[in-house]
């Protein structure tokens, strides 16, 4: 009798928990992932989806919630051989939910692990799995998690803060392929045992990041960032790679960086040049003039010798005409679609393109109706102006 009543005691303390939850989100761990790199060169990743259908990509989805929220993510995963957690870095946790495998829990194949937080200050965070996180972080399970303000404002940096006419995410990271061989990643997990794992001697990147794409991604138009002409500009600098990153802006841009790791600087700096170290994030405010073009160089520079590895560039188009922010946060519904119809919200005013997952394109238009109904179930990407939005057919 007394075990039935404790067991009840806490399926009560379960569910009142639940309804208490004001944002939920399913994240998907996959392991059977691929990535086209910039020179054609096709690696196997590991990464994090929101549906089975969607093909795995790096970075994962970002989770935008806002402060206050009882947040809870559901992650299911469906990965074969070893378990993931979601380790949220950088946010507010108890220990029961910091994703850390031998301090918190870590979720076998096909098992759902629920982590559950209440969104701390506004800022810019990062979720990504904590099972050896040395590897698996490198084979692609990153992504972030933003925190807006509890006023519902999507402009404002914190509740009294600095406004803005709109943000950009910039997270940096590296590919060693060599760490993306069968003999590294397909490490099977016996819950008995420790699981096996080889971890390469050195790590010496070929390719380097900017959201998922470099060189030659970065430079295609439809990878740009359009902004307005005299704008301000709320940059969320990232970095989740192993190299330090320097996010170097042009003078006339005057960068004044506010926020460092979820929290308001003390006092502000402004300074063209923000290095940014593995794990850590900074928000900066920039502003656009009239210029059609500003290239932001990205470089990556070993710790341990500070010699600069490579150097990306990332360009915000700027337009004299006014731009609604929604071409920077495509609103399209339904995703998935089971006809291939998907519907826009007053979102284009020039072209834009569908690829699939081949990248070859399927679609041109500037339609607010998307018309994929001719193509095959599958996964597609749709791009206009810097953003980049993934669509289902089912």
């Amino acid at each position: 009798m007394i075990k039935l009543i404790l067991s009840l005691s806490l399926v009560l303390i379960s569910l009142d928990c639940l309804a208490q939850i004001d944002y939920s989100k399913l994240i998907i761990g996959r392991n059977t992932g691929t990535k086209t790199l910039h020179d054609g060169n096709v690696t196997k990743v590991f990464g994090f989806t929101e549906t089975l259908n969607e093909v795995t990509d790096t970075p994962g989805p970002t989770i935008r919630v806002t402060e206050g929220d009882t947040v809870q993510i559901d992650f299911w995963n469906v990965s074969q051989g070893a378990p993931h957690t979601i380790h949220l870095h950088g946010l507010d946790v108890n220990q029961e939910n910091d994703g850390v495998p031998h301090l918190s829990f870590a979720v076998n194949h096909m098992d759902h692990g629920y982590y559950q937080f209440k969104a701390p200050h506004p800022g810019t965070y990062i979720y990504h799995c904590h099972v050896v996180s040395t590897i698996h972080v490198q084979a692609g399970m990153y992504g972030v998690i933003i925190v807006e303000p509890s006023n519902g404002s999507t402009n404002t940096t914190w509740v009294g803060g600095e406004t803005f006419d709109r943000d950009i995410l910039l997270t940096a990271s590296e590919i060693d392929t060599n760490w993306h061989t069968e003999a590294v990643l397909d490490h099977e997990h016996d819950p008995a045992n420790p699981i096996s794992v080889f971890v390469p001697e050195d790590y010496i990147p070929q390719y380097f990041l900017v959201n998922g794409l470099s060189e030659t991604q970065l430079a295609d138009p439809l990878n740009h960032y359009t902004t307005g002409a005299n704008e301000d500009i709320f940059i969320r600098l990232v970095n989740i790679g192993y190299y330090g990153v320097r996010y170097v802006f042009p003078v006339s841009m005057n960068a004044r960086t506010i926020l460092s790791d979820g929290r308001p600087l003390p006092q502000d700096f402004v300074n063209d040049t923000i290095e940014v170290l593995p794990g850590e994030r900074y928000g900066t405010l920039i502003q656009t003039g009239t210029e059609a073009f500003y290239n932001v160089d990205v470089e990556y520079f070993n710790m341990n010798t500070q010699v600069v590895a490579s150097s990306q560039q990332v360009t915000l188009r700027t337009s004299l005409a006014s731009i609604n922010k929604l071409e920077l946060n495509l609103v399209i519904y339904p995703n998935p679609s089971g006809n291939g119809i998907f519907h826009a919200v007053n979102a284009f005013t020039a072209d834009y393109a569908v690829y699939d997952v081949d990248g070859e394109m399927v679609l041109k238009s500037s339609e607010q109706l998307i018309d994929l109904s001719k193509q095959k179930p599958g996964m597609y990407i749709i791009r206009y102006q810097g953003s980049a939005v993934k669509l289902c057919v089912q």
